[in-house]
Parts: structure tokens; sequence; C-alpha cells
């Protein structure tokens, strides 16, 4: 399948990232290497503040490893930025799931619907 128009993207994940720099600043550092689709800097719920790391998404494989090679290790403001290929989610570690897929243990088996009268309420105290 050599179709022109899928592109094989490159998700890579930046460590090390200066607390005031700009999405932008990323994208001019990684355009001299290859194409950026997107640049995600990953903030503080709280504060809004870069929490130092983020993901940048190239078009190209080529270009990623261009990147890697060029970036990874360099110093800026006094922060070493460490680039890397970003791990499938499929093979990070999963998330504690509130629907889990297998369970380890047989389900509770559930109640039928009952025929018979419900149970009266009790009487309110009285004041």
């Amino acid at each position: 399948m050599n179709d022109p128009y899928i592109c094989s993207m490159a998700k890579l994940f930046i460590v090390g990232i200066p607390k005031d720099m700009q999405e932008i600043e990323l994208v001019e550092m990684f355009s001299a290497h290859g194409i950026v689709n997107t640049v995600t800097i990953v903030t503080d719920q709280n504060t809004g503040g870069s929490k130092g790391y983020g993901f940048i998404t190239m078009t190209d494989e080529a270009g990623a490893q261009r990147a890697i090679q060029a970036i990874d290790g360099i110093t800026i403001d006094d922060r070493t930025i460490s680039v890397r290929l970003a791990e499938e989610k499929a093979t990070a570690k999963p998330a504690a799931s509130p629907h889990p897929q297998q369970r380890s243990q047989p389900a509770p088996p559930r109640r039928e619907n009952r025929t018979e009268a419900p149970k009266p309420k009790r009487p309110r105290r009285p004041l």
C-alpha cells in the first residue's frame, strides 16, 4: 500500500524544556530538521505553568531521527534537553480503568427482578 497521502507520523517526547519556553520556539528548533505537525508543552492544571516536558509530532520518521540527533543532549538555560521517540500508548503501562477488560474473579450473579411484594417502610419517629 504505497499511498502518497498516508504519512508515517513520528511522535517525539521532549524532556528538559525550560519553563519559560513557548511552543513556537520548539517549532522553530525542530522545523530545521523536518516538518512539524503538532507541538504540546504539558502544563500544570492549577498554575498553568510548564512542567518542563512535551510532545512533538513530525510528518516523517527521517526528520524525527535528524531532530533527535541534533537536539538530544543540548543545553538551554542550564537545562539539558532529552529527545526520544514517544512510546505508543499500547506499549505503555495501562492506567487503572474503571471498567477492566479482564476480571480475575467472576462477577457476582445479578439479582433477578423480584416478584414478591416490597417490604413495608419503617414508620417515622414522632418529633
